[in-house]
């Protein structure tokens, strides 16, 4: 099973997140909430289905060979104006540098894949996924 912990730093609302793989982020709000410290937790969610694509898109393109040279992808959403806020759209879009010829049906295709197919971000926020909750007491 995969897992985070999310600490509160006890200042304001900076929270520093631990994976089980050992690397660590952080998330912050604008004031008057936080100090403007860090990445927001909807913008970390936004970063998550980026880089999750992205890197998915990079190991496709590569296996079906084809000439890489840079690749930026911008995720955009749009939110409820009302709390919770939820995200009602995401756009993911793939900016692509070639170093040569390239193949668009096989451009797409990667493309496609990396994301409805090996994206577990993409995934969980395309199908909905259950969540539950429930607290223990700190020793």
């Amino acid at each position: 099973m995969a897992k985070a912990v999310a600490r509160w730093s006890g200042q304001k609302v900076r929270f520093e997140i631990e994976s089980a793989s050992g690397h660590g982020a952080s998330v912050d709000e604008a004031p008057i909430f936080g100090d403007d410290g860090a990445m927001r937790p909807t913008e970390m969610l936004l970063g998550a289905l980026g880089s999750c694509t992205g890197l998915n898109a990079v190991l496709l393109l590569k296996k079906f060979k084809q000439p890489l040279k840079s690749l930026a992808v911008e995720v955009e959403g749009e939110q409820d104006k009302e709390w919770p806020r939820a995200f009602t759209r995401i756009e993911i879009t793939f900016v692509i540098g070639w170093d040569g010829k390239h193949d668009n049906e096989q451009v797409d295709s990667a493309l496609d894949m990396a994301c409805n197919r090996y994206c577990p971000i993409h995934a969980t926020l395309s199908r909905g996924t259950k969540i539950a909750h429930g607290r223990k007491d700190a020793h």
